[in-house]
């Protein structure tokens, strides 16, 4: 029987991978390098459907990047109760890229006294039948399709049922930015994370709701995805998108949140992302080891002169001063700063030796880091490697955790969902780690 079955399974098919969640607090990811978003046949998804069929996935939910699914809402100075289709498609056709059918695009209509909001949803058609033909030939049954933005804005109307805007990270350089009301998304744009138009963009809650300044939430700023998992008492490696499809009803422990106010200024510039200010932690720690060493330094100096200095009574000050050379200690090695321990990490079995990477977690936790996921390698290695955003010190890694002393470093994609990830290809020799195999 497969440790997956009747376990609820997400897939996320991104532009270059594939990345499946189970709602589990162990062995909860895997990814495939299979763009579902291009047409496959049945020799190129042959890995992927041996994996499901292995352990008895047939049924899943599906999650959209907002690039195929566009959400934008339009202003009728008068109030509408029908509108015809096709006039909907002429409003949206300059909104996207790609071809608009009768059938792409899907409306709500919200009139109060003077006006009609109608909030536009306009999907990619060709893009989503290559997708669901993929799905059909991996023999999987979708049971709902949603968009990160809505799942999100599902999520978060747990804690904030009133008008938001919302900004998500989607790599090092973007987030997808929601504007959201009532649990109902209206608004989706991708944005840099240093924007000139922010104000531009917020104007659109005053355009909509008479709404000057509208809250915002930012990632590391005022919310954070680990704590809102916790908050679910959900694995802590789990995406906030997919989070929405682990919770059902599920009432979430009191999470502190405070929301910002929106900028004002003419060239606003969003704050970064935690991981950002991580960045600083190695200068930081330089700095003050480097301070310290220079103190001791100077103190030995002064302290030396001053025990060599005697001031004998009838005689002048220069004829008795005979300070002895200093004799300068060498300079204690700096420690290597620590890493936060909060960091995404994956560990990948890449043999055929059963709980390596239960063994590996088992250190990874000693070590105080908290979010470490489990999984098996796509494909057999025969040596230890590392992969570590250039934001983090791989050297910290060799240096604190035995096994991978001598294994190869390369960088890791900042696109990533992890920030380092342990592909183990030998034996862990474990002479004083006991852990459960899981694997």
């Amino acid at each position: 029987m497969s440790i997956f079955s009747k376990t609820k399974v997400v897939l996320w098919p991104k532009a270059e991978s594939l990345e499946i969640y189970l709602d589990k607090n162990e062995n909860n990811t895997f990814s495939f390098e299979t763009n579902l978003w291009v047409e496959q046949n049945d020799d190129s998804l042959h890995n992927l459907a041996n994996f499901f069929r292995q352990n008895k996935i047939s049924e899943i939910d599906v999650l959209l990047d907002d690039t195929y699914v566009i959400t934008k809402t339009f202003i009728y100075d008068s109030i509408v109760t029908q509108l015809d289709p096709a006039e909907v498609i002429t409003l949206a056709k300059d909104s996207v890229d790609f071809e608009i059918s009768a059938d792409a695009v899907t409306f709500d209509l919200e009139a109060d006294d003077k006006r009609t909001l109608v909030r536009t949803r306009i999907f990619n058609q060709q893009k989503f039948k290559i997708l669901t033909g993929n799905l059909q030939k991996l023999g999987l049954k979708v049971l709902e399709f949603e968009t990160v933005s809505s799942s999100i804005a599902k999520l978060y109307s747990r804690f904030d049922n009133d008008q938001y805007f919302f900004f998500y990270p989607v790599n090092e350089h973007e987030y997808l930015a929601l504007l959201s009301n009532k649990g109902n998304v209206y608004l989706t744009s991708y944005i840099k994370k240093t924007l000139p138009d922010l104000k531009k963009l917020l104007n659109y809650a005053q355009a909509f709701f008479n709404n000057k300044e509208p809250k915002q939430y930012l990632p590391g700023e005022n919310y954070k995805e680990i704590d809102i998992c916790q908050s679910f008492k959900k694995a802590t490696n789990v995406p906030l998108p997919v989070l929405s499809f682990f919770v059902g009803s599920s009432t979430p422990s009191p999470v502190i949140i405070k929301p910002v106010q929106a900028v004002t200024d003419s060239s606003p510039t969003l704050k970064p992302m935690e991981n950002n200010k991580k960045n600083l932690l190695p200068i930081i720690a330089v700095f003050v080891v480097t301070a310290v060493i220079a103190s001791v330094i100077v103190w030995f100096i002064l302290n030396q002169n001053n025990k060599g200095t005697e001031i004998v009574p009838g005689t002048s000050d220069t004829e008795n001063v005979m300070p002895e050379t200093p004799q300068i200690t060498e300079a204690p090695t700096p420690t290597m700063a620590e890493v936060d321990k909060t960091i995404k990490i994956q560990v990948l079995n890449a043999t055929d030796i059963n709980g390596q990477a239960a063994t590996l977690k088992a250190e990874l936790v000693k070590l105080g880091f908290e979010n470490v996921a489990t999984g098996n390698g796509k494909e057999p290695a025969t040596s230890n490697s590392i992969e570590v955003k250039s934001t983090l010190p791989s050297a910290y890694f060799t240096q604190n955790v035995p096994f991978f002393a001598t294994a190869s470093v390369t960088e890791l994609a900042e696109t990533s969902n992890y920030d380092v990830i342990f592909t183990i290809g030998t034996e862990l020799k474990t002479s004083s780690v006991s852990a459960t195999p899981t694997l």
